[in-house]
């Protein structure tokens, strides 16, 4: 009887071994699932802010898009009152104009210049 009870002994040693290297394995592959959960977080965080920094570049060109119209537009009917107008205070007041809107222009496009750059940081 002594033989039965140590070959009864043996599959249950190995079953408890089996048991304990399921367990380990498992605790590894949930240390695994966990480590890439949190390097996919960490991704999509950074995918996020790069996205919501690419949002504000575009706002930011719109805005200037929108500031560059502008002048433009006003430059275009002072010239034009230069052309057909022949009051000299009419002529005056759109070379005054033409003036401002250049300097808004040059501003403009200074802030244009500095957004330009920061897309290259």
């Amino acid at each position: 009887m002594k033989n039965s009870s140590v070959d009864a002994g043996a599959p249950l040693a190995g079953t408890v071994m089996l048991i304990g290297a399921c367990t380990a394995a498992l605790v590894g592959l949930g240390l695994l699932c966990r480590e890439r959960t949190r390097s996919a977080k960490a991704a999509a965080e950074t995918l996020a802010m790069h996205q919501a920094g690419q949002a504000r570049l575009a706002l930011r060109a719109q805005r200037l898009d929108h500031d560059l119209r502008s002048p433009i537009g006003t430059m275009a009917v002072a010239l034009e009152l230069l052309r057909t107008s022949d009051d000299s205070a009419t002529q005056r007041e759109a070379m005054q104009v033409l003036e401002r809107q250049v300097a808004r222009m040059t501003s403009l496009t200074e802030q244009l210049h500095e957004f330009a750059q920061g897309l290259n940081d």
